[in-house]
């Protein structure tokens, strides 16, 4: 079986980030640099220090869950632009239908063009869109003549084959986007790599700087954590909305933990919101219990500074 990454690193992945900037630049200040030059010659050069900034900038730059989820979702709205844009030229080809051929051939034209798979297609059944682009392409491709006489523009198949292009494009692109877990174990295995950095220059800190605790500080990771990160620096709010009505779903209990941290538990109020201030920066995993409803569980990371939110939709 494949093996699926797990985070190494007992922090956040911004914490991890904001450890290493702070590391490397303290790494590079002149003084540190020639103390850890003298006890490793050759290892501290500029090319070593740049290729740990380049680990650091790949993990960094790769989207997050919480992007991809946002590409995911803006690809949605896109394609049921793309979708509706698609049902409303079969509707014009079959006003050609009506006007080209007999009208004891009209209900299977219909069919034949798309009509059985309008329906769905219309309520945005991804694949029953492709299915309709096909059946349109191939229906105008075999009726040139009846559908001229049926008053069909000359640019009509045109804007059929243009429109589902379109579609498939965006599609394929939604599909992908999906797929969070193969993005989301590269982006871990591309941190752990990171905190493997870490733990080396961590590492050699001590030797560097083993009679000198002070100077050891700035290159020991759970120090420099409490720096960029510190206790009751981060806050999490969570809205609550019912399926369909987009209602708020009030008095349902929500309890936030870390793996280090003790249980906080509070009540969604009438607006559906809860606040959780002053939390430790960290993972977190939610439990939201509606009442009358399925639990709902969520891991969310919470990073200093940032009034994370998390949008959560109960099902009616």
């Amino acid at each position: 079986m494949p093996h699926t990454p797990t985070p190494k690193y007992p922090f956040t992945q911004q914490e991890l980030y904001s450890i290493a900037d702070t590391m490397y630049d303290n790494l590079e200040n002149p003084t540190n640099l020639a103390a850890f030059q003298a006890k490793k010659p050759g290892k501290y050069t500029p090319a070593f220090i740049a290729q740990l900034r380049a680990n650091k900038k790949a993990a960094f730059t790769m989207p997050d869950d919480d992007q991809r989820n946002s590409i995911h979702e803006t690809f949605k709205v896109e394609l049921i632009g793309l979708a509706d844009t698609c049902c409303n030229l079969f509707q014009d080809l079959k006003g050609y239908i009506h006007d080209g051929f007999p009208k004891d051939q009209w209900n299977i034209k219909y069919d034949e063009a798309g009509m059985t798979v309008y329906e769905s297609a219309s309520h945005n059944n991804w694949e029953n869109v492709v299915a309709l682009n096909k059946k349109v392409n191939d229906f105008i491709g075999a009726n040139p003549a009846p559908l001229a006489h049926g008053f069909m523009p000359v640019a009509f198949p045109a804007d059929c084959t243009a429109a589902s292009t379109a579609f498939d494009s965006k599609y394929a692109a939604f599909k992908t986007s999906r797929q969070t877990g193969t993005g989301t174990g590269a982006k871990i295995t591309a941190d752990n790599i990171v905190y493997a950095d870490l733990q080396n220059l961590q590492n050699d800190g001590h030797i560097v700087f083993r009679t000198d605790a002070e100077a050891l500080k700035q290159f020991m990771m759970s120090h420099v954590k409490n720096i960029v990160s510190p206790p009751g620096s981060a806050s999490l709010g969570i809205d609550l909305i019912e399926q369909g009505s987009n209602l708020p779903v009030a008095n349902a209990i929500i309890i936030i933990q870390s793996a280090t941290g003790i249980a906080i538990t509070l009540t969604s109020d009438a607006s559906g919101k809860v606040d959780f201030h002053k939390i430790n920066p960290d993972t977190y995993k939610v439990k939201i219990k509606p009442v009358g409803k399925p639990e709902i569980n969520i891991v969310k990371q919470v990073d200093t500074g940032v009034n994370a939110r998390l949008k959560v939709t109960i099902p009616a």
